[in-house]
């Protein structure tokens, strides 16, 4: 049950008004769930920490809200997290979420706080705190969230695109940080859900003016991404999503994917570092299929997919070897990359090897994009990589 009794009527945020994002902030600041930063402004862009996103998500809830009042009143005398104290401000949220089983903390004894909040990590806190967990119904993957089978965040997100909780022209890709903006229209959706006593959130179409940045790739110039080995390279950022379709072939309806039928691989999983600056960040994502870095497709220059072409002898993973034959591509194979709605065609150029610490074919010209598919090479080996290069033919909207 949501919050429903209103307070007085907050004065609207000028970085707000007139933004997708008005509706959710005036209606939240309506009810005394949020309030401005302490410059009057609501700052949607901005990314989310952890510890307002659970002040917002239990305020939003009426049991729980009561909760949390009672706990205030009734503090235990020792916190949960050993990186908390119980005269923080958050102490009784955080007590009335573990209660309900809505958090457990890290491994480590920790809450983190001040740590940004993830998009699926914010999903889950939604649907968990929600009750909608194990509830969603059949519904087609959609173009502004990514999903991945099998993970402890899949069924939560799953049960977000059946209720329509993401707002449409957005994109939230995993491992991203939210923003206020967006969790804070989630939070809202799911309030008007409750109250109109309805499955799914009814899109009512508006002439506000778009938001200046995305949930995972945010409308700016460009981005700096780092590269196995140290540099960094500066890219442009993608675009905003399109409605996908499904009759297109090679098209997926994954978020981030990627097809070669020449090699066989069809729908392989494209996953972006949470944490691009480390060689265990960069790697971590090969366990889900292949990983991403620098630019992304429609967005000019340098995009490099990479992924494994051999494997440690303990690593059963399926995707180990998953790019051992590259080199069998030829100078105009075709390969598909979903992203975003989008199906995007590259043909291939030409293919090269060069020592592991070259890294000079991802230097960035500014104007043209280039897809560039990347391993250790020769197989078992690390001294080298192997590169192919391909370059865009086509783009098709997924609408």
């Amino acid at each position: 049950m949501v919050v429903s009794t209103p307070m007085a009527h907050a004065a609207p945020f000028a970085d707000v008004t007139g933004s997708v994002f008005d509706p959710s902030f005036t209606m939240l600041a309506e009810k005394g769930i949020v309030r401005g930063q302490g410059d009057g402004l609501g700052h949607p862009n901005d990314p989310l920490r952890r510890a307002e996103a659970l002040k917002v998500v239990l305020s939003a809830h009426l049991e729980l809200h009561e909760r949390v009042q009672w706990h205030a009143v009734h503090m235990a005398p020792l916190p949960l997290f050993i990186d908390m104290r119980q005269t923080d401000w958050f102490a009784p949220y955080v007590e009335a979420a573990f209660e309900a089983l809505i958090i457990k903390g890290y491994p480590d004894g920790t809450f983190r706080p001040g740590q940004v909040l993830t998009v699926e990590e914010a999903v889950v806190l939604l649907i968990r705190t929600f009750g909608l967990e194990g509830t969603e119904t059949a519904a087609a993957l959609s173009p502004y969230i990514a999903n991945r089978a099998d993970t402890w965040y899949t069924a939560s997100i799953n049960a977000a695109i059946a209720r329509n909780l993401v707002m449409r022209g957005t994109m939230l890709q995993l491992g991203t940080p939210i923003t206020r903006g967006q969790f804070f229209d989630m939070v809202y959706r799911l309030i008007s859900i409750q109250e109109k006593g309805i499955e799914r959130f009814q899109d009512i179409v508006s002439n506000t003016s778009p938001v200046t940045q995305t949930a995972t790739a945010p409308q700016g110039p460009r981005i700096v991404a780092a590269y196995p080995g140290g540099s960094q390279i500066t890219l442009p950022q993608p675009e905003l999503a399109q409605i996908a379709r499904t009759d297109v072939p090679y098209a997926s309806e994954q978020y981030f994917a990627i097809s070669m039928p020449s090699q066989g691989i069809e729908d392989l999983t494209i996953t972006h570092p949470t944490d691009p600056f480390s060689s265990n960040g960069v790697l971590d994502v090969l366990k889900y299929g292949v990983g991403h870095l620098f630019g992304y497709p429609g967005g000019g220059g340098k995009i490099m997919v990479y992924g494994h072409s051999s494997g440690y002898p303990w690593d059963v993973s399926k995707y180990t070897k998953i790019f051992r034959k590259v080199n069998n591509l030829k100078a105009g194979d075709r390969i598909y990359v979903t992203y975003a709605g989008k199906l995007h065609t590259y043909e291939v150029t030409y293919e090269e090897t060069i020592d592991a610490k070259d890294t000079s074919p991802f230097s960035d010209d500014g104007t043209s994009e280039e897809l560039i598919l990347y391993t250790c090479w020769p197989p078992d080996s690390i001294t080298q990589r192997y590169l192919v290069h391909a370059v865009p033919v086509e783009t098709v909207a997924l609408r």
